[in-house]
C-alpha cells in the first residue's frame, strides 16, 4: 500500500517536472545572418572574374602602374628590354647626330666646373655617357624613342639634359671617394683659393712670359694667369670678381695686348695688296708700327680697330658695320685700342 503510494507521488511528481520543464521559456539566442556573398569583380582583359583581396588583384594593380618600360610597365634594375626594329633604327639616329664624342666633351666640361682635372673628368664623362645612352635605350616611353617627329633642338635639349642630370646625380651620392688633398697642386690651391689663408700658389712663368704679362692692365693679367694655370672660366669669373662673359673678354684682351706688344708671337703679316680698298686706306694712315701690329690680326680685330680708332666708331656702330655681334668686338676695343694708339716709331724696329 505505501509502495503504491510513493509510486503515484513520484509520477504526479515526474509529470509536474515535465510540465515545468515545458512551461520554462528558454533563452532566445541571437540570430545569426547569412555571409554575405562575396561577388567577384569581372576583369576586362581576360573576361574572367578577379576576386578582391587576392593575389591575381594584387598584380592587377602593379601592372596598372606607369614607368618607362613597354607598355608603360616599371623595369627590374638590370633589364635588358628587347628593341623593335623602329626604336633601333631610331636609336642608331641619336647615335649618329649625338654620338661621336659629344656627349662626353659636354660631360667632361660640367664636371671640370665641379673642381674634377681633365684627365679624371675625360675618364668619368665616357662612363656617364654610355649610361645615358643605355638609359635612352630603355626608357622606350620617353619622347626621345617613342615620338616620331622632334626638333634638332628638343633632341638636343633631351639628351644634354640627361647628361646633366647623371652628372648631379654622380656628385650627389656622397663622399665616397675621398682622398687627401694635394695642397702644392696650383689647379687644386686655385680651385679652394678661399678657403687658404695665404692665397693661391701660382706657377712660376719663364722670365720671357713674365715679362710680356707684367705689362698687362691688372685685371686682364689676373685673368689670363688664371686660365694659364688651368682654371675654367667660371671660377676665374668668380676669382676675379666679374661675370662669365666679362672673364672672357678679359683674357681674350689680354692675349690680344700681348700679341699687339709682341708681334713676332703672331702669324705671319697678311700681304697688304689682299686686302679691301677702304681696309688700305686706313692703315695708310696709321704708323709702320700700327701697321705692322693690324696685319697680324685676325680679320675681325684688324677691321674693327681699324673703324674704331681710324674712323672713331663706338662699339655698337663698329659691330653692326662687321655683322657680328657685339661681345664678339668688346675685348678688342677699349684697352686693346689704347695699346694701339700708343704705338710709335720708337717701337717700328720690334713689331717689323
Amino acid at each position: 500500500m505505501c509502495r503504491r503510494l510513493d509510486r503515484s507521488i513520484g509520477d504526479r511528481l515526474s509529470g509536474v517536472r515535465r510540465t515545468a520543464k515545458v512551461l520554462v521559456t528558454p533563452r532566445k539566442s541571437k540570430e545569426r545572418l547569412p555571409p554575405p556573398s562575396r561577388q567577384p569583380l569581372p576583369d576586362p582583359r581576360r573576361g574572367t572574374s578577379i576576386m578582391p583581396g587576392t593575389v591575381v588583384e594584387r598584380g592587377t594593380k602593379q601592372t596598372g602602374s606607369r614607368g618607362n618600360g613597354p607598355g608603360g610597365r616599371k623595369l627590374d634594375r638590370g633589364e635588358i628590354v628587347p628593341l623593335t626594329p623602329k626604336q633601333s633604327a631610331r636609336l642608331a639616329e641619336l647615335y649618329a647626330e649625338f654620338g661621336g664624342g659629344r656627349l662626353e666633351r659636354y660631360a667632361a666640361r660640367k664636371l671640370m666646373n665641379y673642381g674634377l682635372r681633365r684627365a679624371r673628368a675625360s675618364e668619368l664623362a665616357d662612363d656617364i655617357a654610355q649610361d645615358v645612352w643605355v638609359a635612352v635605350a630603355r626608357e622606350t616611353t620617353k619622347p626621345l624613342m617613342a615620338a616620331d617627329e622632334l626638333s634638332e633642338d628638343e633632341r638636343r635639349i633631351f639628351l644634354f639634359g640627361r647628361v646633366k642630370t647623371e652628372v648631379h646625380q654622380y656628385f650627389r651620392r656622397g663622399s665616397t671617394s675621398e682622398y687627401p688633398i694635394d695642397w702644392t697642386d696650383p689647379v687644386t690651391c686655385n680651385t679652394l683659393c678661399s678657403v687658404l689663408p695665404g692665397g693661391c700658389a701660382r706657377t712660376a712663368l719663364p722670365a720671357y712670359l713674365d715679362a710680356m704679362v707684367a705689362k698687362l692692365p691688372e685685371r686682364e693679367r689676373a685673368a689670363l694667369l688664371l686660365r694659364l694655370e688651368g682654371m675654367n672660366m667660371r671660377l676665374v669669373a668668380e676669382h676675379v670678381g666679374v661675370s662669365y662673359p666679362t672673364a672672357n673678354r678679359l683674357v681674350e684682351t689680354a692675349l690680344l695686348l700681348i700679341q699687339i706688344d709682341n708681334p713676332e708671337l703672331s702669324a705671319d703679316p697678311v700681304p697688304l695688296e689682299t686686302l679691301p680698298k677702304w681696309e688700305r686706306e686706313e692703315l695708310a694712315g696709321m704708323s709702320a708700327a700700327q701697321r705692322a701690329a693690324l696685319l697680324r690680326m685676325d680679320e675681325t680685330s684688324r677691321r674693327a680697330l681699324l673703324l674704331h680708332v681710324g674712323q672713331g666708331l663706338n662699339i655698337t656702330e663698329v659691330a653692326r658695320r662687321l655683322n657680328v655681334p657685339r661681345y664678339q668686338v668688346l675685348p678688342v676695343l677699349g684697352a686693346c685700342a689704347t695699346a694701339l694708339r700708343t704705338l710709335t716709331a720708337d717701337d717700328m724696329e720690334q713689331a717689323a
